[in-house]
């Protein structure tokens, strides 16, 4: 989609004066996107320096993974149902009172039995 002249015009002013404000800014805007291999390079960013610093990174992360894991204290394994417990509680659950029978309340005011003021 082409410009029109008039936001041709608008866009070549606006190009004009960035080049006069800032001209490192306008000329790491020229190279940005450009085919041309030549362009200039951002020079920190070609060395061995911050590939040595996404390793230490890596490595540091990795290292505080590992002991994550390592120190983290494990659930034990469920035990099987210990078949005297599972005979003891059928029994119990049988003699129980069930759960739907209501139970007076305690008088308001009066002390329980056995408790001295």
């Amino acid at each position: 989609m082409s410009l029109r002249e008039h936001e041709r015009r608008i866009l070549a002013e606006i190009e004009r004066q960035l080049s006069e404000e800032a001209p490192e800014l306008a000329g790491r805007l020229e190279a940005f996107g450009s085919d041309d291999p030549d362009a200039p390079v951002d020079p920190s960013l070609t060395g061995w320096r911050p590939w040595v610093a996404c390793a230490v990174i890596a490595a540091v992360t990795a290292g505080l993974l590992v002991l994550l894991f390592v120190l983290t204290p494990s659930a034990p394994p469920p035990s099987p149902p210990d078949p005297a417990e599972t005979a003891e509680t059928a029994e119990t659950a049988e003699t129980a009172e069930p759960a739907d029978t209501p139970v007076a309340p305690a008088p308001v005011g009066l002390d329980p039995p056995g408790t001295v003021p």
